[in-house]
């Protein structure tokens, strides 16, 4: 994934970093952490305009956001009117009424905080959506937070443009010698994550 991704961006440049990080924020399972690092490496090398990407990041990151925000409000409105038969079962009333609470007494922090956490931001944005959560609040409050993450990895990715070529062999090198314990990792992280969700949801749900 993440070679697919830098081979697209260096080929297609600011065009591949917008669409890339259209599709990420439709929640598609593309982190949006390597367009925006990779992009930072390019400008670190003198490829890319650093002000140019951080701009187009942007835009790009908070267009696919509120597109992803429209789909929530259109699954909610579809499971209450005329083809609530297909969506009964996902979108129950009482998971309506759950989404609508959480976001009522959490709502703006959970698009802030939501956006700093890969792999959940999609499913909050989605939620967002789905109770109606203010447009404008939701751009505000995404906005503020892409303003601080999206800086970091870019600058991150600018830092280490100098240095790409070593930094990448050496993690090449580290993961082929080590994938066992890389995907073991990446296990124990991933079933951490499900047990406190199932954790949270439980309490939430006494």
């Amino acid at each position: 994934m993440i070679e697919w991704v830098s081979a697209y961006i260096e080929q297609f440049q600011y065009v591949a970093i917008a669409l890339i990080l259209f599709v990420a924020g439709l929640g598609v399972p593309i982190p949006e952490d390597i367009p925006l690092i990779y992009g930072g490496v390019m400008a670190g090398k003198g490829v890319l305009n650093v002000y140019i990407h951080f701009v187009i990041s942007m835009i790009f990151i908070i267009i696919g956001d509120v597109s992803l925000y429209y789909f929530g409000t259109k699954i909610s409105n579809s499971a209450q009117g005329q083809n609530r038969s297909r969506l009964a079962k996902i979108l129950t009333a009482e998971r309506q009424l759950k989404v609508d609470g959480m976001f009522k007494k959490y709502g703006s922090w959970a698009v802030f905080f939501g956006r700093f956490i890969a792999g959940v931001r999609g499913a909050v944005f989605l939620s967002a959506g789905m109770a109606h959560f203010p447009l404008w609040k939701f751009i505000l409050f995404d906005f503020l937070a892409a303003l601080i993450s999206v800086p970091v990895w870019i600058a991150l990715g600018y830092w280490a443009g100098g240095n790409w070529s070593a930094l990448w062999d050496m993690a090449n090198t580290w993961f082929q010698q080590n994938q066992i314990l890389a995907y073991t990792l990446i296990a124990i992280v991933s079933a951490l994550l499900i047990f406190l969700g199932v954790k949270l949801l439980g309490k939430k749900n006494k």
